[in-house]
C-alpha cells in the first residue's frame, strides 16, 4: 500500500514533533541545558565580589549534634537535590552546580557552570549565600530569583514544609565544610518491611 504525499508529511511532522519534544523535556522537567561554560573565577576576582561584606564564617558556627540516624534522615530531605547538585570539594557540576563550600560564597561563581542570567545579576548585585537567603531560596526558588531554571520543587507527588527546608540547609552546612565527609558515605535510613520512606513533612 502506498503512502500519499500528504501522508508521508504528516508522518515527518509527528516525528519531528516527537523529536523537539525528546530535546526539550530534559529542559522543561528538569532545566537541563546541552551547553557548558569556560568560566572560571580567579580567588581575586571572588574577593572583588565579597569586598565590604561583612560575614561571618559560617562553617565555623556550631550546629546541634546529632545522631547517625538524624543525619541519614537529614540526607534523605536533601534527596531530591542529589539529582542536580554534588557537594564534595573535587565534586562535579551536574544539572546544578557542585555546591562545596557555597555559604559565604558570592552566587554564580563556580567554574565551569552555564549559569542563568538571572543569576548573573543577583551576584553582580552582591548576592552571597547565607544559611538565611538559602532557606528563603529553596522556599520559593522562583520567587527569590524569577527565571532560574531550577526544577524545585519537584512537579509530582512532593509535599514543601519549613521542617524539610531547615533539614536542607542544615544538610549542606554539615556536608559543604571543608573537611566534611563524602556525601556518599551518608547512608539512607534503612527501611523495616512495609515501612514507608522517611517524610519529614509527614
Amino acid at each position: 500500500m502506498s503512502v500519499s504525499t500528504r501522508g508521508k508529511l504528516n508522518i515527518v511532522i509527528v516525528l519531528g514533533g516527537l523529536l523537539l519534544l525528546a530535546l526539550y523535556f530534559p529542559y522543561l522537567w528538569f532545566g537541563v541545558t546541552p551547553f557548558g561554560s569556560d568560566t572560571e573565577f580567579s580567588d581575586a576576582e571572588i574577593a572583588a565580589f565579597l569586598d565590604g561584606k561583612e560575614l561571618p564564617d559560617f562553617y565555623a558556627q556550631d550546629l546541634p549534634d546529632i545522631t547517625a540516624d538524624e543525619l541519614s534522615e537529614q540526607k534523605a530531605a536533601y534527596s531530591w537535590c542529589r539529582f542536580c547538585h554534588t557537594l564534595d570539594q573535587q565534586g562535579h557540576n551536574r544539572v546544578g552546580p557542585n555546591l562545596y563550600g557555597i555559604f559565604g560564597q558570592p552566587a554564580a561563581v563556580v567554574d565551569h557552570f552555564p549559569y542563568s542570567d538571572v543569576f548573573v545579576e543577583l551576584r553582580d548585585q552582591g548576592l552571597v549565600w547565607t544559611p538565611d537567603n538559602m532557606m528563603e531560596f529553596i522556599g520559593d526558588p522562583h520567587d527569590f530569583a524569577p527565571g532560574n531554571r531550577m526544577r524545585y520543587p519537584p512537579a509530582i507527588m512532593y509535599e514543601m514544609c519549613d521542617k524539610r527546608d531547615r533539614m536542607i540547609v542544615e544538610y549542606l552546612l554539615r556536608m559543604t565544610a571543608p573537611g566534611a565527609p563524602s556525601d556518599e558515605t551518608i547512608a539512607l535510613p534503612e527501611l523495616a518491611e512495609g515501612e514507608q520512606p522517611f517524610d519529614p513533612c509527614a
